[in-house]
């Protein structure tokens, strides 16, 4: 279905302006126009107002914990989790706890977890939210033991004692307090979080408040450690809090109110809270928009994507922000069930991704189901942002059909792309950018230029030089970059996205690769459930990286992107389709959905090989 001519719903975001200034040394310095709305000092600012205007307003919902499968949600008003968040603050207070003692938190997405985490942060206590999986999948636990001497946590808290006693185990715990939810681990002193609840607050509990200001440290948060090992990114309370306003600023909200009237903003949403883009660009924005979040226990991966779809069946979102992963099962759950599509499109305003590229095809399906069911598409469109700037720097605010984009600064980021080569580099800086890493001076230094923008490291590029208000797309990484054995120089980032528009569909992603090779070849991970529909019936990946037809199609639309990229910095040679999908417990994808192209090379090294060895395979494509 061709909808490229029918009418987006409303969506009420106030007019694009744009600021643009052209430097004398080739840099570009880009502002959004719109205002910052006046934002609080800190996190706890939104909780206090929805809590005391509206305590029965949802603020967070979640299956039930010990039972899953169970209908229905267990569920958390502001009011609720307010006078809880105090209590728990004072129970902390009691154990000692103050700027000086980070808290380790083990733990799924919950309302538990979302409850510490806030009342830590009453307390100015820095949050240090980790990878569940360094704690439960690992087999020698060096990330999380790294974490643990680097951010040196004097709490720990775990929402299940014994799914987590390996991880304590292997980072020595020692004589730490271990804060649990259910089952008590086993260690020297573990205290019971209900425990925490049974003390009324003091006056301790509002000096401890009082105390909060822009520059009191919330969270270290976590890199991925994709370029070397993780960093411990400070976060303060006022780089968060200004950020959500960031990203609510390009919302007019007279026009949102005539639309939608005092319709509650409601998200479902599985991105990991120990990631910038859950964390922040979702539990924390929602909560300054006193919207309501349902906490998803699923995710796009086999195993769990049942549960995503059980629960995307069962909550009508307002906004729905995910990755391009989880996208492209949506689109094929939204094709294939009627009763999903009509609950999923119901309500929804915008539709948004991040964390990677998204391919076309997985938009215009998308589309096509929403026309549908309602007549109108919906606005689907990317953020962009990093953990150093909590997190979202730009957004496509205005409807737009093109995948690919990264859209203009939001307001209060000031954008400077500056020339690096023959790329622009995107820097930024405002109230949400990072004040350093801890303990780490002269990466901090690195990381900033002599004008004190925060370095991103991704190149941009305008989408039309002639009209900078079209928005920016990404350009690639600018360390992604390589030479091949004659010198050449390739844009790994770059190749990776053009390939990926090219082949628009059977592959969802590629990994690039050619260091000191004589040309460039891939890893390609294939859409399972969109060759499956091509091909008219369920296949497993083993069988359709060998399939002749999905392999001529490939085969076909990458003989397009070469003769259209036929420079050896572009050309690729040959695909080794992958028969096993990139795996998060080994580390090839991210919890956000991303792969991590060098760990992804790293441990399919044998298939690298054959790509430059001579040899052949069933699941090698020749071009």
């Amino acid at each position: 279905m061709n909808t490229a001519k029918i009418p987006f719903r409303d969506v009420p975001y106030l007019p694009q302006t744009l600021d643009v200034t052209y430097r004398d040394d080739g840099s570009i310095i880009l502002r959004n126009g719109l205002p910052l709305r006046p934002h609080p000092p800190h996190m706890l600012a939104p909780m206090v107002y929805w809590g005391a205007i509206d305590p029965d307003r949802l603020w967070l919902a979640q299956r039930d914990p010990v039972d899953p499968s169970q209908p229905g949600w267990v569920k958390i008003t502001y009011g609720e989790a307010l006078s809880e968040i105090r209590r728990l603050a004072q129970g902390l207070l009691n154990m000692g706890a103050g700027p000086d003692t980070p808290l380790m938190i083990l733990s799924r997405n919950s309302v538990e977890h979302g409850l510490v985490m806030y009342a830590a942060l009453w307390c100015g206590v820095p949050v240090v939210p980790v990878t569940p999986a360094h704690a439960t999948l690992s087999q020698d636990f060096t990330r999380l033991t790294f974490i643990d001497e680097l951010v040196k946590p004097k709490l720990i808290y775990v929402d299940d004692g014994d799914l987590f006693q390996r991880g304590l185990d292997g980072m020595d715990v020692g004589d730490r307090p271990v804060i649990y939810a259910r089952n008590a681990p086993n260690c020297t002193h573990p205290v019971a979080l209900h425990s925490l609840l049974e003390t009324d607050p003091t006056r301790a509990v509002h000096l401890a408040y009082d105390r909060l200001n822009s520059a009191t440290v919330a969270k270290y948060m976590m890199t991925s450690g994709s370029t070397g090992t993780p960093k411990a990114v400070i976060n303060s309370h006022g780089m968060i809090a200004a950020n959500a306003k960031m990203i609510r600023s390009i919302w007019d909200v007279d026009r949102l109110d005539a639309l939608y009237g005092d319709q509650q903003q409601v998200m479902l949403n599985f991105l990991p809270w120990s990631h910038t883009y859950g964390a922040n660009a979702i539990l924390h924005s929602i909560t300054d928009w006193g919207g309501a979040l349902y906490i998803d226990w699923g995710n796009p991966t086999p195993a769990k994507l049942p549960e995503m779809l059980r629960n995307l069946k069962d909550v009508s979102p307002t906004q729905h922000t995910t990755v391009p992963a989880a996208w492209a099962a949506i689109a094929t759950a939204l094709e294939e069930d009627r009763t999903l599509a009509e609950v999923f499109f119901s309500k929804i305003m915008v539709m948004a991704y991040g964390g990677a590229a998204m391919g076309q095809d997985i938009y215009e399906r998308i589309q096509a189901v929403a026309v549908d069911v309602t007549g109108q598409r919906i606005s689907l469109a990317a953020g962009y942002g990093a953990t150093e700037t909590a997190p979202t720097t730009s957004n496509v605010h205005w409807p737009s059909d093109k995948m690919g984009l990264i859209g203009l600064p939001v307001p209060g980021c000031e954008m400077k792309l500056a020339p690096v080569g023959e790329k622009l580099e995107c820097r930024v800086r405002g109230p949400h950018v990072m004040p350093g890493y801890l303990d780490a001076a002269a990466t901090t230094a690195a990381a900033f230029d002599d004008e004190g923008y925060y370095m991103l490291g991704d190149a941009v590029r305008f989408v039309d030089p002639a009209d900078p208000n079209k928005g920016l797309a990404f350009d690639g990484r600018i360390a992604e970059e390589f030479k091949l054995s004659s010198g050449t120089w390739v844009s790994a980032g770059t190749v990776r996205v053009k390939a990926l528009e090219a082949i628009d569909g059977p592959v969802s992603d590629l990994v690039i690769c050619g260091l000191n090779e004589d040309y460039i070849a891939a890893l390609a991970f294939l859409n399972e459930g969109w060759c499956s529909k091509h091909l008219g019936h369920t296949c497993t990946l083993p069988d359709l990286a060998v399939d002749s037809t999905i392999k001529a199609l490939i085969s076909d639309r990458l003989s397009t992107y070469n003769q259209n990229y036929p420079a050896p910095s572009a050309r690729i040679r040959r695909i080794a389709l992958q028969c096993t999908p990139p795996l998060i417990e080994t580390g090839e994808i991210t919890e956000k959905g991303y792969l991590n192209q060098a760990r992804v090379r790293d441990l399919r090294a044998a298939d690298v090989d054959v790509l430059y060895d001579g040899s052949s395979s069933d699941r090698m494509i020749h071009l």
